[in-house]
């Protein structure tokens, strides 16, 4: 009588030999536990043993083991590196030791967190009909930085651990028409900082300490006529 081969085991009778994990997959695996802190179902204690476990893991079993007590995760755009540019989507932006820049025109992404890594979501071109418009920022060993229009009226909430928390906004009358921007979320050894800047103005501190200092240099003297 032939018998059949168990599942998870090769015709021959020995187990199949298990999957081994790529870069990929653990990166992916820290993204969803990075995940799980913003959720609060994991502690950063907690997230900081199971990260190191998944860049130490050997099989997509090990990766696996880390992830079976939480739900599968809501549809978002995991990222390595940096992301930048405009996006088109309102869906959660999460990226792993790379930073995320955003020019917003459109829609706004409603959450966006970092581990290793700065978000900078500049909304001076942000055209929207709606009255308020709500960010969920979260870091850990990141900045938050938000930038706005001058006249648009702004407030950042959240706590922050090991890190500051700073508004500069220009003292001028709120622009009629404008959302009122709220900034929430929390950052772990990281600042958290809003802005207003004018039309154009770039938001590199230093870029900004050189253009104000060309436009106050004199202009050269023309050239000698020629004989």
């Amino acid at each position: 009588m032939t018998q059949e081969p168990v599942a998870g085991q090769d015709p021959r009778g020995a187990p199949a030999p298990a999957l081994r994990a790529g870069d990929a997959d653990r990166d992916a695996t820290v993204t969803r536990l990075q995940t799980a802190v913003g959720e609060g179902r994991i502690d950063l204690d907690e997230f900081s043993q199971r990260a190191a476990a998944a860049h130490a893991a050997v099989t997509k079993a090990e990766l696996e083991a880390l992830l079976a007590d939480l739900p599968a995760p809501a549809s978002a755009v995991p990222a390595v590196g940096e992301v930048v540019g405009e996006r088109m989507s309102p869906e959660p932006v999460f990226s792993v030791m790379g930073d995320v820049k955003l020019t917003v025109s459109t829609a706004v992404p409603r959450q966006v967190s970092t581990v290793f890594g700065d978000v900078t979501i500049d909304l001076r071109g942000l055209r929207t009909a709606d009255d308020a418009v709500e960010l969920r920022l979260c870091t850990v060993f990141g900045d938050v930085q938000v930038i706005v229009s001058e006249g648009v009226a702004a407030e950042i909430n959240g706590w922050t651990v090991f890190g500051d928390r700073k508004t500069q906004l220009a003292p001028v009358p709120r622009l009629a028409g404008t959302p009122r921007v709220v900034v929430t979320g929390w950052s772990v050894f990281g600042d958290r900082k809003l802005r207003s800047l004018a039309p154009g103005e770039s938001s590199s501190r230093w870029r900004s300490v050189l253009d104000r200092l060309a436009d106050r240099r004199p202009p050269l003297p023309p050239p000698p006529a020629r004989p």
